[in-house]
């Protein structure tokens, strides 16, 4: 395949897009250390992002008629820039209580949820190959992040917060594969971002301490500035894009890879390393998403699961 092709590859433009965002657990945790709380981090991440994704969706669709949307497709819509704005309050709040390693691995029970609401609706259970791989990967993110090495404790509310956001984000993804494929990406980002920003200024900034900012480290501003750029904006993008060209199935088992992202990034970021378990744990994630590939039949796999990386 030339070289121009992969790079414009569906699953290739995933997995850039779930590198990226390996390491939002990473920056919101730095944040916190610095001195920001979970409601000014939301907050500042959605006043600095939207108006990026606003800019990005202009500069991508230049020249292009604008899409208009359905009275329909914006109460969707409106519904998705709430279910994210839930996610994300619940996930940040995880990475608080739990740090970014055991926030990750709860969060990353949401294939299975969408497989699981998917299979309701549909009353037909998944392919048997995609629920292997989704099972055996998802066993080696257990082993890639066992506890006792990430220094957090297992706080009842950072579990409960855990899966409040893989929930929320499950939902979430059910609802915007179609949205995306009606509206594009680009247009999506935009539109559903924009209802989470509304969302935060009603909901957050009556009960955020905004004041606090003022004694925030200045090295904050960095961790939010990283957060914005390379955890939100640019993998949005990526992500989308990816989706609306690749097999859903194929991106959300190359999507589990995020997780060992995180834990390697800790690694780099915070100096802590990988035991024995947690190495084969990563070739177990490895040799799913290898088997996926491998597999595959030449006609497409029924998307049953309509994910692909953690939470923006």
């Amino acid at each position: 395949m030339p070289i121009r092709q992969r790079l414009e590859s569906g699953l290739v433009l995933v997995a850039l897009a779930t590198f990226c965002l390996a390491f939002k657990g990473i920056f919101a945790r730095l944040a916190y250390e610095d001195g920001l709380s979970v409601d000014n981090l939301l907050l500042l991440r959605f006043l600095f992002a939207v108006p990026l994704f606003l800019l990005g969706a202009r500069w991508l669709n230049r020249g292009k008629p604008r899409v208009r949307l359905t009275r329909k497709q914006w109460g969707w819509a409106g519904l998705t820039g709430m279910l994210f704005f839930l996610s994300a309050l619940f996930d940040f709040n995880a990475i608080k209580l739990l740090g970014a390693s055991v926030s990750r691995l709860i969060l990353y029970v949401f294939p299975a949820l969408v497989m699981l609401l998917q299979s309701l609706l549909t009353r037909r259970l998944p392919p048997l190959r995609q629920g292997m791989a989704f099972v055996v990967a998802w066993l080696g993110i257990a082993l890639v992040l066992s506890p006792g090495w990430h220094g957090g404790g297992m706080d009842p509310w950072g579990v409960a917060c855990g899966f409040g956001a893989a929930s929320c984000y499950a939902v979430f993804w059910h609802i915007s594969q179609p949205l995306t494929r009606e509206l594009g990406s680009v247009r999506f980002n935009e539109v559903s971002n924009s209802f989470t920003l509304v969302a935060m200024l009603v909901f957050l900034v009556p009960v955020a301490h905004l004041n606090q900012l003022r004694y925030v480290q200045p090295m904050a501003w960095a961790w939010v500035l990283a957060l914005v750029v390379l955890t939100t904006v640019l993998p949005f993008f990526l992500l989308f894009e990816g989706l609306r060209r690749a097999d859903a199935g194929e991106a959300g088992v190359v999507a589990m890879f995020g997780p060992v992202v995180t834990v390697l990034g800790a690694w780099v970021a915070v100096g802590e390393r990988l035991s024995p378990i947690q190495w084969a744990g990563l070739v177990v994630v490895l040799g799913a998403m290898a088997f996926m590939k491998a597999r595959r039949k030449p006609e497409a796999v029924n998307a049953t699961v309509d994910a692909s990386a953690s939470t923006r």
